[in-house]
């Protein structure tokens, strides 16, 4: 990648732990092209401003694990993430069951559904539920108590919903899973209800663009043998590809797409 200047490096730095949590200086970095020792220092820059909390090696957000609101998120490669979710349509049969999950790229994926019809959506999403709400598709909402930091339904009655019910489509996002052998997520409550639908869906898809396969969130949420398709764009390096092409089915989106 072209090198930054030091000030839009170290923004780009705090946007990442804001909506991917831990990092180590190692995968800093390595996804920024510059040595340990420049991510060292904006590293302590940072932390001297207060905007993250650096440890030995490491850092996180200063807030912990904040996820910046979905909206926000939306709008940084917002076209790639279209051509993901453009792609992912395009593998499914119309109309079908579906659940779409939180998280921008699910969202653009809801957004191409909105002027079409016959699908039914089950979401915990309040982003997707706004998006479809005019929608001719049907719409079933995951009732449970509202998580605020994602914008969505968790805890113990959705999961208990999620798990009676059978889908023939999951549409699952991810937060970073560089050093996990599956996607992942920064939040326990969003990975629980993750895995309650992959367990209720027939074919799951992941939709990610490649930067998440440059760091690393807070937990993993599946393998990805348990996943049927990761779709996400050419730039993903060929280790990373083969790595998880050995546990399940990579579709690259071309960039005409």
């Amino acid at each position: 990648m072209a090198k930054l200047t030091a000030e839009k490096r170290q923004a780009q730095i705090v946007t990442m732990l804001a909506q991917n949590g831990a990092m180590k200086s190692t995968d800093l970095s390595r996804h920024f092209g510059v040595s340990r020792e420049t991510i060292r220092r904006d590293l302590i820059t940072l932390n001297e401003a207060g905007e993250i909390k650096k440890y030995f090696g490491s850092a996180i957000p200063a807030h912990d694990f904040s996820i910046e609101p979905v909206s926000k998120r939306s709008m940084e490669n917002h076209e790639l993430k279209e051509r993901i979710a453009r792609k992912a349509l395009s593998l499914m049969p119309s109309p079908a069951i579906v659940f779409i999950d939180t998280g921008s790229t699910p969202l653009c994926f809801a957004q191409l559904l909105k002027p079409l019809s016959g699908y039914t959506v089950i979401t915990n999403s309040m982003p997707v539920v706004n998006e479809l709400i005019e929608s001719d598709n049907q719409v079933i909402i995951a009732g449970g108590t509202l998580n605020h930091r994602i914008w969505a339904t968790c805890g113990l009655q959705t999961a208990s919903f999620l798990q009676t019910v059978k889908v023939e489509f999951a549409i699952l996002g991810s937060s970073g899973f560089e050093r996990h052998h599956g996607p992942a997520s920064n939040n326990f409550d969003d990975a629980n209800i993750k895995q309650a639908v992959i367990d209720g869906a027939m074919t799951s898809l992941v939709l990610a663009d490649s930067t998440k396969a440059s760091y690393s969130s807070l937990l993993q949420y599946a393998s990805w043998r348990d996943i049927s398709y990761l779709i996400t764009d050419a730039g993903i390096s060929d280790t990373k590809q083969e790595e998880i092409a050995a546990m399940t089915d990579v579709v690259i989106v071309d960039v005409d797409e």
